[in-house]
């Protein structure tokens, strides 16, 4: 699925269908119809994917968290 850059309008508390809290600086996300809709509501604005946040959002979405610990 295509990716597109959303960004929330201001004062808008706007959240990812898994309920953590978009960024106010706006991500990189599905275009979905949940997004669609966000932005036929007024909550958001959907645009192009900033080539920096086109490489960084493959990680995100993943939610990969690879860190390890040394001992």
């Amino acid at each position: 699925m295509p990716k597109v850059f959303a960004t929330p309008k201001e004062g808008v508390l706007v959240r990812h269908e898994t309920g953590k809290q978009l960024e106010a600086a706006g991500e990189a996300v599905e275009r979905n119809s949940y997004w669609l809709r966000r932005e036929r509501d007024g909550d958001v604005t959907l645009g192009e994917v900033p080539e920096a946040a086109a490489e960084v959002a493959p990680e995100a979405a993943s939610g990969s968290t690879a860190t390890t610990k040394k001992k």
